[in-house]
């Protein structure tokens, strides 16, 4: 091959390098994307062609009995945004607060026309008591997020996000049993489950992706004695709610709610949340054992 050949081709392959690393630039560039984070003050997810905004109360000090959580237990309030036509987006996701600040919250969702069709608990036990209120809106990028914000702020919740800690637990045991953690702070890890349905929101089609908690999610956290405490949520079909709930209890779980999150929603799906605490070996076969009379993936993504 001569070298006008050779150089050529070098170069005709580091265009089509920069065009790709410049379309990849572009998705992660969505204008919408780009407003939210600019409201919410945070760079936010870009995951699955959706974008989400995450806001820890790491103001709380939640604990069961002696257990202290720590925030990525389960007490971080997020919103997905899925794009809808060329300048919308589809917004849903849950308010964690103390129930004494759900009134005021509430409130501000209903002025700022903001949908709520679920508040409920997640937990049982907890200290202080742990409210999460669900959401959906629909509309331009820019003024739902600013509509959203403004309920936060109805709340001590703390309006900039935090670096992550960084991982101090070695669960590579529990990875063997339910596939790589999704997500590792602190004394905590996230495994997430993808689901095999076709899914709709508000006539929109959605992915079931860990974005916006279309799919089943579980959340260990390790503690000094070597003991972990587990919870979670199942995403689930009405027919797949009773066995789950007793497969979860005969290895020693509690369920602790099972509910909507959201409304318009095909197939209906339904969401089982547990509590439990032991070795978390133990603990990790109990949710694959669950895990396997579902409809989804019996391994997290990672």
């Amino acid at each position: 091959m001569n070298t006008r050949l050779i150089v050529s081709l070098l170069v005709l392959s580091a265009t089509g390098a920069r065009a790709g690393n410049a379309q990849k630039e572009s998705a992660g560039q969505d204008p919408r994307w780009v407003a939210i984070g600019q409201v919410f003050g945070q760079k936010g997810e870009v995951e699955d062609g959706y974008f989400r905004v995450n806001l820890p109360r790491t103001d709380l000090a939640v604990r069961i009995r002696n257990d202290v959580l720590e925030t990525p237990f389960d007490l971080t309030s997020y919103i997905g945004f899925v794009p809808v036509g060329k300048s919308d987006v589809l917004a849903m996701g849950e308010f964690v607060l103390r129930d004494d600040e759900v009134p005021a919250v509430m409130d501000e969702l209903h002025r700022q026309n903001i949908a709520t069709p679920a508040l409920h608990n997640h937990l049982l036990g907890e200290s202080p008591r742990i409210m999460f209120i669900h959401v959906m809106a629909r509309g331009s990028a820019e003024s739902i997020a600013t509509r959203l914000r403004a309920a936060f702020a109805k709340s001590a919740t703390p309006l900039k996000r935090p670096a992550d800690s960084p991982s101090v637990s070695n669960w590579s045991a529990v990875d063997a049993i339910l596939g790589k953690h999704a997500e590792a702070n602190g004394h905590t890890a996230e495994y997430e489950f993808r689901r095999h349905e076709h899914l709709s929101v508000d006539g929109v089609s959605v992915k079931s992706s860990g974005v916006l908690e279309t799919g089943s999610e579980v959340v260990f956290q390790a503690f000094s004695d070597g003991h972990a405490a587990c919870t979670g949520e199942l995403f689930l079909t009405p027919g797949e709610i009773d066995a789950v709930a007793r497969t979860l209890g005969d290895h020693g779980f509690h369920v602790t709610a099972i509910h909507n999150h959201m409304i318009q929603q095909s197939p209906q799906m339904y969401w089982l949340h547990w509590y439990g605490v032991g070795d978390p070996l133990t603990l990790a076969r109990g949710v694959a054992a669950a895990l396997a009379v579902t409809n989804g993936e019996r391994k997290s993504g990672g």
